[in-house]
């Protein structure tokens, strides 16, 4: 009976850390982005976000939907992003699909896991929410070298 609450009790830590860890920040990693409408109330931003980096590498092999390479599908999305006052990307808004709804949806996936930038600034210097447009994330199948 001991082990039995034990074990019960050792599961219930366990959770309980799983919740902190996905209300805190892990919760990024783990969800799986819709594409959504991004508000057109933002504050004013004095200086824009910034991408730290090249975000063409937000965009690699690894993010490639599976289901999309094993039916062959290629296409190019223009998104816009959410950057939060942290500078992680909060949301994307798809401007310009691909018609094919998992290479929408992992450009969208791949810009939240990935996207980090300097945030915007207010005329006080404060840092604010703010969109930012990407250029055409173009989705093509690796080609064999022969």
């Amino acid at each position: 009976m001991v082990a039995v609450l034990a074990l019960i009790a050792a599961c219930s830590l366990a959770f309980a850390a799983c919740i902190l860890l996905a209300a805190k920040d892990g919760y990024r990693s783990w969800r799986s982005p819709y594409p959504t409408i991004l508000p057109r109330d933002l504050p004013v931003a004095v200086t824009r976000a910034r991408p730290i980096g090249s975000y063409a590498e937000w965009f690699g092999p690894d993010d490639y939907p599976p289901a999309a390479i094993r039916a062959e599908q290629e296409g190019a999305v223009r998104v816009a992003l959410l950057v939060g006052i942290d500078g992680r990307v909060e949301a994307c808004e798809i401007l310009a699909g691909s018609g094919i709804r998992r290479l929408d949806r992992g450009t969208c996936r791949a810009a939240v896991r990935h996207g980090r930038f300097r945030p915007a600034r207010d005329a006080r210097g404060a840092a604010i929410v703010s969109r930012f447009e990407l250029p055409r994330v173009r989705w093509a199948l690796p080609r064999d070298e022969r």
